[in-house]
């Protein structure tokens, strides 16, 4: 049998360069230009949209950075990467503001409710419990207090400038001497 011949071209014998000589003449190297590698796709933030319009929907920026990441998604599956980029962007910064503005509200809160500022509410009428004047405590405990030292009923319906005035006081600046009075007990 004989060898079989193969069907690729016969390559020239390969020799070794010499240390000290170098190849002579151009190179015989191709080089085939390429076009550069795409840009990568704009981002669309749609996960970050969905958690700030689940989460930190402050004022509906959380919405509207959702439907702007879902107009730069269809964008970008359209191949209209400007569009997408604008859109992406536009999503990006409202989901900034509506975080930004959710640590904000979360601040103030903590330092009202700190302050003290937030259970001034506990004074409306809508507030205060419907239980015993004996069960209750905090602000509402010390309220009734009060009204007992001036030997008013409590009840939780009444308004304290109501109070103020079954007790004959005209403002409330008088409370101090008025429970220093205090009416003989019944």
């Amino acid at each position: 049998m004989e060898p079989s011949r193969s069907l690729a071209p016969v390559l020239p014998p390969y020799e070794p360069l010499m240390e000290g000589q170098e190849a002579e003449g151009p190179s015989r190297s191709t080089i085939v230009p390429l076009e550069p590698p795409p840009p990568p796709p704009p981002r669309d933030h749609l996960a970050w949209s969905l958690c700030t319009a689940l989460y930190a929907n402050v004022c509906c920026l959380g919405f509207l950075a959702l439907v702007f990441s879902v107009k730069s998604r269809d964008r970008k599956l359209l191949g209209d990467y400007s569009g997408a980029l604008s859109y992406g962007s536009t999503a990006k910064y409202l989901n900034i503001t509506a975080q930004l503005l959710n640590i904000f509200f979360v601040i103030l809160f903590i330092a009202l409710l700190a302050t003290g500022t937030i259970t001034l509410l506990l004074e409306h009428p809508a507030f205060t419990p419907a239980v015993p004047t004996t069960a209750v405590s905090g602000l509402a405990g010390q309220r009734a207090g009060i009204l007992t030292c001036l030997g008013v009923r409590s009840d939780p319906g009444k308004t304290l400038q109501k109070v103020l005035a079954e007790a004959h006081l005209a403002e409330p600046q008088q409370l101090p001497q008025a429970i220093g009075k205090r009416p003989p007990s019944p």
